[in-house]
């Protein structure tokens, strides 16, 4: 079965125990807390180019969500402290070889984190935060 890509990381975080009671969307992050999203990051899909003709692929994407934000310091750091254990999990998964099903045509090889989890806008009562991450795979 061939799925796409965005689909498969979408399953693959989804089993992120950590996720609170919101949800997993595509491509869209609602103003309300706690909200979820994966979305892809525009880049060149050829990673890497072999010398007969083959190459490495990757997939950019960033892994976001909307919180509740406020002046409370502890607040922040227990939204923080998400991306913190998000990037814990997905270092550990990828260690033992815990990738994304891409289905038939294509396999995973890794999953990189490129940034840190941040905070990217908020406004008086919620915050979007977000990590950018890599998946690196093959195509067959």
């Amino acid at each position: 079965m061939n799925k796409t890509i965005i689909q498969a990381v979408r399953d693959y975080i989804m089993e992120f125990p950590k996720l609170k009671d919101g949800c997993l969307l595509v491509d869209f992050l609602g103003n309300e807390p706690v909200e979820y999203t994966v979305e892809p990051v525009p880049c060149n899909p050829v990673y890497k180019k072999y010398t007969g003709g083959d190459c490495l692929k990757q997939f950019l994407f960033l892994f976001a969500s909307r919180e509740y934000y406020s002046e409370d310091v502890n607040r922040n750091i227990e939204n923080l402290s998400f991306y913190e254990d998000f990037s814990k999990w997905i270092y550990e998964r990828n260690f033992n070889e815990i990738l994304p099903d891409l289905g038939d045509d294509r396999t995973a090889l890794g999953i990189e984190i490129l940034t840190g989890g941040y905070q990217l806008s908020a406004d008086t009562n919620t915050a979007r935060y977000q990590i950018q991450l890599r998946l690196l795979y093959e195509d067959e």
